[in-house]
């Protein structure tokens, strides 16, 4: 067994652990925010990890929502170390909901879920956003939809722009580079080093304009001068 794998095994062992310490305060802090709980567990993650988050440009924290790339787990823990003044409300597929284990710290921290490819699934979203940006949290959310480790960009799904259209939200894309290479889920390796995080420019969603495709063109070029080879 490599290095890079059994490094990859520790990594979700971390996860496990700190995640599994952060639920029994999560059910004491049920009601209450508990964005500063979330950033240390993440913060207690990626030390242990030896990975290092670096971030570049500025938070723009009157944004509503993030469009961020995915690419590996370690996604949101690298967000909620880079973005630790925001209380993100996590957009989330319903079978991570479902799981005895994750879903419990979702549902605790009054993320959204998402059933993916139903009609009565977008109007939730449409819904459930409101309800969260009405609390002063900033919906994060990744239209790939799932994960993706090659050095390129799926197709961006409509449901970000369609909710951030109806509730005129102002979005700020943000584009997380080599999360992949520090922790690989799909082929299970690790290794240290750091994840970078960049915010780019925000601005108000208009149907005027194809804004998600004009903001994936941008993310990716930015993506693509920055990660490892």
């Amino acid at each position: 067994m490599s290095v890079k794998k059994i490094r990859a095994f520790y990594v979700m062992f971390i996860v496990a652990l700190f995640v599994g310490i952060m639920i029994p305060f999560m059910f004491i802090l049920k009601g209450r925010k508990s964005s500063w709980l979330r950033g240390l567990t993440s913060k207690a993650i990626m030390l242990f990890s030896g990975i290092k988050v670096r971030r570049t440009g500025e938070i723009d924290k009157s944004a509503n929502m993030f469009i961020i790339n995915h690419q590996s787990m370690i996604d949101i823990m690298a967000m909620e170390v880079a973005s630790e003044d925001v209380d993100l409300a996590w957009v989330a597929k319903l079978e991570l909901f479902q799981m005895k284990y994750y879903g419990l710290s979702l549902s605790l921290s009054d993320m959204i879920d998402l059933k993916r490819e139903d009609k009565q699934g977008i109007i939730k979203l449409l819904k459930d956003v409101k309800d969260r940006v009405s609390k002063g949290r900033t919906v994060a959310i990744f239209p790939e939809g799932t994960r993706n480790t090659e050095n390129k960009f799926l197709p961006f799904k409509q449901g970000a722009s369609m909710v951030a259209n109806k509730h005129k939200l102002k979005v700020q894309p943000v584009v997380l580079v080599n999360s992949a290479k520090r922790f690989d889920t799909k082929n299970i390796l690790a290794s240290g080093g750091y994840v970078d995080v960049l915010f780019l420019p925000s601005f108000e969603a208009t149907k005027e304009r194809d804004w998600l495709g004009e903001s994936r063109e941008a993310m990716l070029k930015v993506f693509l001068e920055k990660v490892e080879e």
